[in-house]
Order: C-alpha cells, then sequence, then structure tokens
C-alpha cells in the first residue's frame, strides 16, 4: 500500500502528559534530531555502498535533513519533512528504509542486519545512535514512529521498551572491534566486579564515560546495555578531582593490546560519609576493590557501609569510645572495641544484617545476637557501653 503522505514524509508522534495539546518542549527535540542523525549515518553507508573507496561527499550529510511541517492536535503529533536535495534522493529513500528496519527489529528482538558501507566503528557508533531514540522520555511517556508502509503499526518506543532495544542493538558487539586494535577476550579476562572512584568525563552520544579509581587508574566505561543510568552518572560527574566517590558495577574485560574497558556498566552508585574519623575509614572501606584480601573478597557493600554509618553517628553521638573499623572478607562491616575487661562487638554483614557479640574478662562464653533492626543493634552498643 502507498504511503498516503507520501516518500517526502515522516510521522512521529509523543504522548503523556507532557505532550498534551500538541505541546513539544524544546528538549524533545532532541528526540528529532537522534533520528536526523540516524537517517544520516545511513545515507551515508548506502553511498559508499555504491562506491566502495571513495570519500563520502561533503554535501551528503546536509542533505538529508528534516524539518517539521506541523504539529497537530492532541499530544505531540509532528509531521517531519524531508528537504529536497535530488542528486541525493534515492540514498535519502534508502536511509530512511533501512533506518526503519533496523529500528523495527531492535525493538521487536529481530537479529540487527549490519549495514554494509561502515566501518565496524561506525556500525557501533550507528547503533549506539539509534539506542539513545527515546532518551528524553519519562514513564507514561511514548515516542511512535511510523513506518513507510501505513499499514505497519508504528513503533512504539517508551523508557522500559528502550532497555530491551539497547540490548538487542549492543550484544554481541565484539564483531565491531577490530582484530588488530582489540585482542579477542578469553574467559578469563571478564569478570564482573565493582569500582571505587570518580566519573570525570560523560559522553552520552556514545553512551561511555571516563572513571578514575582511588589509585589514580583510569578505565573507559560503557553503558549502552543500560542506557537509563545517564541521569545518575551526570549527577556524579565532575571534571575536577572534587567529585563524589562512586562505585560503579559491571563487567570488566581486559586486553592484551589495549586498556581494560569496563563493557557493559549494571550500577552507578554515590558514595558519601561523614567529614569525621570514622566517615574517613568508612571511605576508605568503600574504597576497596575486589580480593582486597588477596583471597577473592568481594567489595565491601554500600548497604552494610550505610548500616554502619547509622551506628557510628549513635556512638558518636553518646561519646562512647571510639571503636575499631574493620572490612570482612564477606563484604561487611566490623564494629569492634577490645581491652582487659571485655570485648564489644557489631558485625554488618553484606545485606545490613547484624550480629552483636559481647565477651567479659574471665567468661568462657560469650553473649551473641542478631537482627535486622539496625535501632536494635544501636540499642545493644548502648547498653554494653553505657
Amino acid at each position: 500500500m502507498e504511503d498516503p503522505l507520501g516518500s517526502n514524509f515522516k510521522r512521529v508522534r509523543l504522548t503523556g502528559t507532557r505532550f498534551n495539546g500538541g505541546r513539544l518542549p524544546v528538549d524533545s527535540l532532541i528526540e528529532l534530531q537522534k533520528y536526523q542523525d540516524v537517517l544520516r549515518i545511513a545515507a551515508e553507508a548506502e553511498w559508499n555502498r555504491d562506491h566502495p573507496g571513495q570519500d563520502s561527499p561533503a554535501d551528503l550529510k546536509d542533505s538529508v535533513s528534516l524539518a517539521i511541517e506541523r504539529i497537530d492536535e492532541g499530544s505531540a503529533d509532528v509531521l517531519l519533512v524531508f528537504e529536497q536535495v535530488q542528486e541525493y534522493q534515492q540514498y535519502q529513500a534508502e536511509a530512511r528504509a533501512v533506518t526503519d528496519s533496523i529500528v523495527k527489529a531492535a525493538y521487536s528482538g529481530a537479529t540487527i542486519p549490519k549495514l554494509e558501507g561502515l566501518s565496524d566503528s561506525e556500525e557501533y557508533s550507528f547503533r549506539t545512535t539509534v539506542s539513545q531514540i527515546g532518551s528524553t522520555l519519562e514513564p507514561g511517556q511514548t515516542m511512535e514512529l511510523y513506518l513507510s508502509d501505513p499499514s505497519a503499526p508504528p513503533i512504539t518506543i517508551s523508557s522500559e521498551s528502550r532497555v530491551k532495544a539497547s540490548e538487542n542493538l549492543l550484544a554481541g558487539v565484539d564483531f565491531l572491534l577490530a582484530p588488530e586494535v582489540i585482542a579477542t577476550p578469553n574467559d578469563s579476562s571478564r569478570v564482573d566486579v565493582s569500582l571505587i572512584g570518580k566519573i570525570t568525563a560523560l559522553d552520552a552520544e556514545r553512551a561511555t564515560y571516563n572513571f578514575v579509581q582511588s589509585d589514580g587508574t583510569e578505565i573507559k566505561g560503557r553503558y549502552g546495555n543500560c542506557p537509563h543510568l545517564v541521569e545518575d552518572l551526570r549527577s556524579v560527574l565532575n571534571t575536577t578531582s572534587d567529585g563524589p566517590l562512586t562505585r560503579v558495577s559491571g563487567e570488566l574485560r581486559t586486553y592484551t593490546t589495549d586498556a581494560p574497558r569496563l563493557w557493559t556498566t549494571t550500577g552507578v552508585e554515590q558514595l558519601q560519609y561523614d567529614d569525621t574519623e570514622s566517615g574517613r575509614r568508612l571511605t576508605e572501606l568503600a574504597s576497596l576493590n575486589s580480593d582486597w584480601d588477596g583471597a577473592g573478597a568481594p567489595p565491601i557493600s554500600s548497604v552494610a557501609l550505610d548500616a554502619a554509618q547509622t551506628i557510628l553517628r549513635a556512638i558518636e553521638a553518646a561519646r562512647f569510645p571510639r571503636p575499631g573499623i574493620f572490612p570482612t572478607p564477606d563484604g561487611g562491616v566490623l564494629i569492634e572495641w577490645g581491652n582487659s575487661e571485655s570485648v564489644e562487638s557489631v558485625e554488618i554483614l553484606e545485606d545490613a544484617s547484624f550480629e552483636t557479640f559481647r565477651l567479659p574478662a574471665g567468661k568462657s562464653q560469650g553473649e551473641h545476637g542478631s537482627g535486622i533492626n539496625i535501632d536494635e543493634a544501636i540499642d545493644f552498643v548502648k547498653r554494653v557501653k553505657a
């Protein structure tokens, strides 16, 4: 069936309260810009396929441009018109068809075809750009891309569906890396890690960031597998050494010919502790990386550190003697007092539950307790240290 709008038009519909009455917020214009960027890359790929070994024309990119023809009532129902440059109309049409097929495949879970006219790095850039379409959408909002075939349903993009589509676009992306540049990792070079440091740069277009570990080592990270993490990354971004201490989790890959990279990112978490002696000690514990004890110990869990900070604040407020604060090999925190009269401790486990212990001098058996309510741990401290 022929498109009643004609091949020169593209319909995009944004739904949600924010777009009622045909409103198109300025920060949503980036969605149309990203769609245009995808079209331009696809057009260049089609031209390169027809002209192998030749540089693409300087004006090809500008010839694949969109303009807003009108915005209809209801939700933001946008009609885009393709600028007409006769010389490149063929590539404009091919770019539209290719883009439709790739976006449709990404959101249906189908195999993503590789564009023949792109290098590996360009292919990765293209897929990353496609994955970023819809990045400004909030829960309850959608972006509908209407296909050239009017009988086909539109592709519906939401903050939820983007996660799966991005995984589909970037899954198994090893083939995009030239073997002469990056060695193929073996099983021993892939490991799930949690690293402590600071985010010093962020490239939302390529879904990458720079991460500087506590020891000064810089690592490149990627978050295309979880695009929603961009807001968490922005919240901790600081180009100076004054940025907040941050834990990032994901898959670390090491190579024989390139620096290690966080190939995927699954979590971004700001770590912030009091500017006190105990708070600074917690920061030290938070900075421990995997295998800090040489025997495979995990990093200290953030929930254990938060629980420890709550207990230590109560200890300082009550002016009790300062305890020793130690990491445990299970990812927890041990708060302990010991002298000739007794030993008392609160061990916070990696899930923030706790175990208490008290052994007075001269006794052969101690007092044990456990719980999940941190107030009970504080009550124990007050009872034994008052």
